[in-house]
């Protein structure tokens, strides 16, 4: 009689044990900083620049990002082109994220210039897109379809 229960009570203590694991939320999986850093010259002269892109997602919904300038090869900041906060939603295998207040360089031909001195941007409802790799590993940017992009770099988890 034992050995014809056994079964049951392994099978009743397999079901009862199994609880159903929920995958994480959009907003945490996403939440960390992502990077892209590319080399240039905006400016006059024939110096190169590292330009670094960061952009930072916190799980309650808000995101930053900053884009600064430093030499190649070094880490030490130069100045700044443009830094924002927002809010962000995950939907669909993308990211989009809606600024709240945007600061940017008002003058063109220029690699950088200190933080402060960055122009607050005007108008309201900007926001961007990014698809998002499976394993949240990379953003890329969506070119809007009225828009003539170049091919951007992606952003890189780097935490």
């Amino acid at each position: 009689m034992k050995k014809k229960l056994f079964p049951f009570i392994v099978l009743a203590i397999t079901i009862f044990s199994c609880k159903d694991v929920a995958d994480p939320s959009p907003n945490l999986r996403i939440e960390g900083t992502y990077e892209r850093t590319s080399e240039g010259n905006m400016g006059w002269g024939e110096a190169m620049f590292n330009f670094v892109d960061l952009l930072e997602f916190k799980s309650d919904g808000t995101v930053r990002g900053e884009s600064y300038t430093t030499e190649i090869g070094s880490e030490e900041i130069l100045g700044f082109r443009e830094y924002f906060s927002g809010t962000y939603s995950v939907a669909d295998g993308k990211v989009t994220i809606s600024y709240n207040e945007s600061f940017h360089m008002g003058i063109a031909d220029i690699n950088y210039m200190p933080k402060e001195e960055l122009t607050l941007s005007q108008g309201t409802g900007l926001s961007n897109e990014y698809a998002i790799a499976e394993d949240y590993s990379e953003l890329i940017y969506i070119c809007p379809f009225n828009a003539a992009c170049m091919v951007s770099l992606p952003y890189v988890r780097v935490d």
